[in-house]
C-alpha cells in the first residue's frame, strides 16, 4: 500500500488536503498527515512524521516569516521521498521571492491554480516543473456539497439557525498596509466613513441574517456575529448571498453558483497586492466571479492523477 504524507500549517492549504481526504478513491492509498498552527482547525488527524517508507510528500508553502514546509521539503529531500507542493491561492504567489530572487526551499513539482499563475512565475525564472491543478478544495464544494441538502440542512443545525434563515456570509481577509497587517473591516471603515456594521446594514437586504468569517491573522476588537464553529465548506453551502473582496472561498462560492457582492467596487483605494496579489494576475482572475465565466485550463492534475506526477510527468508536457 501506498504511503503519502500530507502536511499544511495554513487554513488555505487545509482546505485543499480536506478535500483531497474525501475525494481520493484510490483504495490502496494510505494517507498520513501533519497538521500545525492554523490548519488544526479544519483538520483532525493524528500527527504524522515524515519517514523513508513514505512514497510521496505534498505540502503547501507557508509564509517566509514561518517556512515551516522549507524543513519538510529538505528533510524529504534527503531520504529522497518525491515532493509535490500545491500553491493553494493566487494570494501570497511572491511568497517564493524577496528582492526579486528565490528565497525558499521548493518542491520537486509545483501545483498551481491556473494558468496566469504558471506564466507569471516561469517569467519569474521558476526553475522547476509547475503544473496547473484542478482546484481540489473548489471540486469538493461544487461536486459534494454545494447542492447536497442534507449537508446544508446539517450545518444549519450546528449553527444554530433557522431553516427558513436567508444567510449573507461576509469574508473578511488581512490586509497589508503600511501600519502593517490589518483587517479588511477596517479598510471598509477607512475608505468608506462608515462603521462596518452600518456598511454592511446598508449593502444587505434586512431580510438575511448576516454571518462574518475572519481569517486567523485578523485582529478584529470588535463584536461581530461569527460561526466560528462551523468550516468554510459548512458556512459557504449555507449561504443564500457571499460578499468578499479578493479571498479564495469567494471564487469557490461564485463558482458555485451563489451570489456574490464584491466588495472591490465599493474601495476604490485598494490595490491588489495588499491582499498579497500581482495586479496581473488579479487582472486575469477576477473574472472569475462573473456568473458566465468559463474555466479554460488544460492539462490539469486531478485528485486522480496527483500521486503518478513523479512517476509520469512527461505525460503533461
Amino acid at each position: 500500500m501506498k504511503r503519502v504524507l500530507l502536511h499544511s500549517s495554513e487554513a488555505g492549504m487545509a482546505a485543499q488536503i480536506y478535500a483531497i481526504r474525501n475525494l481520493v478513491k484510490n483504495k490502496s492509498l494510505n494517507l498520513d498527515f501533519s497538521i500545525l498552527n492554523d490548519a488544526k482547525l479544519l483538520i483532525k488527524e493524528p500527527f504524522c512524521s515524515l519517514t523513508k517508507n513514505h512514497e510521496l510528500f505534498i505540502c503547501g508553502f507557508d509564509d517566509l516569516e514561518k517556512d515551516i514546509s522549507s524543513k519538510f521539503i529538505a528533510k524529504a529531500s534527503s531520504m529522497k521521498v518525491p515532493s509535490v507542493g500545491i500553491l493553494d491561492s493566487w494570494k501570497g504567489i511572491d511568497r517564493f521571492f524577496k528582492n526579486e530572487k528565490l528565497s525558499r526551499k521548493l518542491t520537486d513539482y509545483v501545483l498551481v491554480p491556473d494558468d496566469s499563475c504558471k506564466r507569471y512565475l516561469g517569467k519569474k525564472g521558476l526553475e522547476r516543473k509547475i503544473l496547473v491543478f484542478e482546484d481540489f478544495a473548489k471540486k469538493y464544494f461544487l461536486k459534494k456539497l454545494s447542492k447536497n441538502t442534507n449537508f446544508v440542512t446539517e450545518s444549519k443545525k450546528k449553527a444554530k439557525l433557522s431553516e427558513n434563515n436567508k444567510i449573507a456570509l461576509i469574508l473578511s481577509e488581512p490586509i497589508v498596509t503600511k501600519k502593517g497587517t490589518r483587517s479588511l473591516i477596517e479598510l471598509i471603515e477607512e475608505q468608506t466613513k462608515y462603521e462596518a456594521k452600518k456598511f454592511f446594514d446598508e449593502l444587505i437586504p434586512n431580510s438575511f441574517t448576516k454571518i462574518f468569517r475572519f481569517h486567523p491573522k485578523e485582529k478584529i476588537n470588535k463584536n461581530f456575529y461569527t460561526k466560528n464553529n462551523l468550516t468554510i465548506y459548512e458556512a459557504l453551502s449555507i449561504a443564500d448571498l457571499v460578499i468578499g473582496l479578493s479571498s479564495t472561498p469567494l471564487f469557490y462560492a461564485a463558482s458555485g453558483g451563489k451570489k456574490i457582492i464584491s466588495l472591490e467596487n465599493y474601495l476604490s483605494e485598494w490595490m491588489p497586492e495588499q491582499s498579497n496579489i500581482p495586479a496581473e494576475i488579479w487582472e486575469s482572475v477576477k473574472g472569475k466571479l462573473q456568473h458566465d465565466f468559463k474555466e479554460e485550463n488544460k492539462n490539469l492534475i486531478n485528485v486522480d492523477n496527483l500521486f503518478k506526477i513523479h512517476k509520469s510527468i512527461s505525460i503533461y508536457n
